[in-house]
């Protein structure tokens, strides 16, 4: 069986998952196939090795798929309660590293958003200090103007900061729920 009939008939018989489950387990199958090819083993190998495409489709349907695909269900255990209290406390010792970090990045965020926003006002602040002082220097006017080319350059680069930054909060967020879950203790 080749590597796109292996999965099409898992996509037909998962249906009944909801979208995520059905596509982790997909993603879980298709990196199988990629880490055996890269090894040098053919999609038939790869197929006999991880079973029944059928059998893992009703194993998943009834809550019996736990991360190891190439596992006969006999083999698949899930995790006891030790087990997750262990990575529940592990996951507090790694946050002791993790928040502060992230707490840190996030900083370096608000400082360039501080730093573009103090760029984009300049000229307002120019002109608020004609109001207060009554004296004018064009230089500054100048250097407020290429400030806010500045600024409108460094829009972009502040809005990628912060797409990696909520991408790597919602990251580590989803990976913590999945560890206390049980779900990705491996």
């Amino acid at each position: 069986m080749t590597r796109q009939q292996f999965i099409s008939i898992l996509e037909s018989r998962l249906a009944a998952l909801p979208p995520d489950e059905r596509r982790e387990l997909i993603q879980d199958v298709e990196s199988h196939f990629i880490f055996g090819l890269q090894n040098g083993r053919t999609e038939e190998e790869i197929a006999r090795e991880l079973g029944d495409p059928f059998e893992i489709a009703r194993d998943a349907l009834s809550g019996g798929y736990i991360e190891d695909i190439g596992l006969p269900s006999a083999a698949r255990k899930k995790p006891t309660s030790i087990g997750k209290i262990a990575a529940c406390t592990g996951l507090v010792f790694c946050g002791m590293i993790a928040y502060p970090l992230i707490a840190a990045l996030w900083s370096f965020g608000i400082a360039v958003a501080t730093l573009v926003l103090a760029c984009l006002v300049s000229p307002a602040l120019v002109l608020v200090e004609y109001i207060i002082n009554g004296s004018f220097y064009p230089a500054k006017l100048f250097l407020s103007v290429s400030l806010v080319g500045v600024g409108i350059l460094l829009v972009y680069g502040a809005r990628s900061i912060f797409r990696w930054l909520s991408c790597l909060t919602r990251g580590y967020s989803s990976w913590n729920v999945r560890v206390m879950k049980g779900s990705d203790m491996r």
